[in-house]
């Protein structure tokens, strides 16, 4: 049968190798059979797998189910070695890995590191093998203590991705199959909205509580009001060269979507409005929203942080006694909400939010007649004695 126990002590009497007799459960030697071993010794199982144990009792379990896993067809010497290929922690770190070399963001990777360290924190010592349906169960009640169902049905997109990654590499090795995932139900909170004149109401208090600091922080949420595509994250993340005012666009490079980009097409107002505040100019990759100054605990130069948009539409929302509604639901879901008054559905989504099946994202161009139409439709739904614009048009008079 495959498989020996070995040592490394030699007989006293004439230096011979100990010889492993199955039947007696004993290191002997071969020339004088008085001489007798039951301690330190190894399992050899091939030329992949060697273990120490203490005892030959606890050598011969071992070898004994390595047979039996040889015989049912189970048997893989990665489970045996120090390393630890097959377990999670090895695993979710090549999977982070590999994650890397794909076209995800930052913010992503932070994610899924998150959510595979929390997962780490009850599997990092165990074979994949041995994470079953009960152990994945287990984890997701455990966390329905601290976090919403969203959270653990986000948690459990990541971790069914990681698994079919495994699966995919480990499948011809070691047979390992695909587990099956609880089902994590969540419903989607409403977010407070506000109507336009309220909405106005807000920009003109981030105006002022922000021209003297950079006006480009009004600018990035007002052009969130105007164009729900954006989200404030990629509006933050534009830079110098992704503005083309002669053509009238903005491009958005890393969309959450997850495509190759898309576009925002201007009206010619807003063109001029951005034109008035793009000084001083900057390199083509620097951020166009970025710190115009130093300040206290920020330079000049740097990118706006991700909540900076946010802290200045809370300030302004606070001021006027406006209570609960949050930067994205005051500009993107307020206005197409008032949109709906005007458009279709169907129109506001083409021009306007810019979702799409995959089919039509790959194959058609973005459509500027109808981004144009939707602005004119903002435009109808929006206020439009604004002072902040009128103080513009003079500047750019000047």
């Amino acid at each position: 049968m495959k498989g020996t126990i070995s040592t490394n002590q030699r007989c006293p009497e004439c230096g011979s190798i100990l010889k492993y007799i199955e039947a007696a459960g004993i290191l002997q030697c071969q020339t004088h059979p008085q001489v007798i071993w039951r301690f330190n010794c190894f399992v050899r199982f091939g030329e992949e797998h060697t273990k120490r144990f203490k005892t030959v009792i606890e050598a011969e379990r071992h070898l004994t189910r390595l047979r039996a896993q040889t015989d049912d067809g189970s048997y893989d010497h990665r489970d045996w070695q120090q390393a630890a290929p097959l377990s999670f922690l090895t695993l979710r770190k090549s999977f982070l890995e590999f994650k890397k070399t794909e076209e995800i963001t930052p913010k992503q990777v932070r994610h899924i590191t998150h959510v595979l360290e929390t997962a780490g924190k009850d599997w990092d010592k165990m074979n994949i093998k041995d994470i079953t349906e009960a152990e994945i169960d287990d984890f997701f009640i455990k966390a329905k203590e601290t976090v919403g169902n969203k959270t653990r049905a986000n948690w459990k997109t990541v971790l069914h991705n990681f698994w079919k990654w495994v699966v995919r590499r480990e499948r011809r090795k070691s047979g390992l199959e695909m587990p099956e995932f609880p089902d994590i139900k969540f419903k989607l909170a409403w977010r407070n909205i506000v109507n336009m004149e309220d909405q106005k109401k807000i920009l003109d208090e981030v105006w002022r509580i922000s021209k003297d600091i950079n006006p480009r922080i009004w600018l990035g949420i007002k052009l969130l009001s105007m164009y729900p595509k954006a989200r404030p994250g990629e509006m933050r993340n534009v830079q110098e060269k992704d503005i083309n005012i002669k053509d009238e666009w903005i491009f958005f490079p890393d969309p959450k979507e997850g495509d190759k980009g898309k576009f925002v097409h201007l009206a010619t107002e807003d063109c001029q409005m951005i034109k008035s505040l793009w000084e001083p100019k900057g390199l083509p990759h620097m951020f166009f929203f970025r710190h115009l100054k130093s300040r206290s605990g920020v330079r000049a130069g740097v990118q706006f942080g991700p909540k900076y948009f946010k802290n200045f539409w809370d300030m302004a929302c606070k001021n006027l006694g406006i209570i609960g509604v949050d930067l994205y639901g005051g500009t993107k879901h307020s206005t197409v909400t008032a949109l709906g008054k005007v458009l279709s559905p169907e129109q506001i989504q083409r021009g306007g939010t810019g979702h799409a099946s995959d089919a039509f994202k790959r194959y058609m161009l973005p459509d500027a007649n109808e981004s144009r139409k939707v602005r004119q439709a903002v435009s109808k739904v929006q206020p439009q004695t604004d002072p902040v614009l009128i103080h513009l048009s003079e500047v750019l008079s000047n």
